[in-house]
């Protein structure tokens, strides 16, 4: 499944690296049409994309939650 533009769903973690194990997930796009992510972790704002792994363009996470997180998204996304 391709996600679209705007598509807004959840994603769950299981680990302890998160306070809230249910993060909102919101796809967008950048104006050169590169998606991007989204997610509400523990109640702030986290954006994330895909360029061969998963980085943070806006937020304040580590390494390992990033990569948790992005594994989780791409799971959803069947990538």
């Amino acid at each position: 499944m391709k996600a679209s533009e705007n598509e807004k769903f959840t994603v769950s973690v299981k680990t302890g690296n998160f306070k809230n194990g249910h993060i909102a997930v919101q796809q967008a796009e950048t104006t050169d049409g590169q998606p991007y992510y989204i997610c509400e972790v523990d109640g702030k704002e986290v954006q994330l994309r895909h360029e061969g792994k998963w980085e943070q363009i806006w937020g304040d996470l580590n390494a390992e939650q990033i990569d948790e997180l992005g594994s989780v998204i791409n799971k959803h996304l069947h990538l």
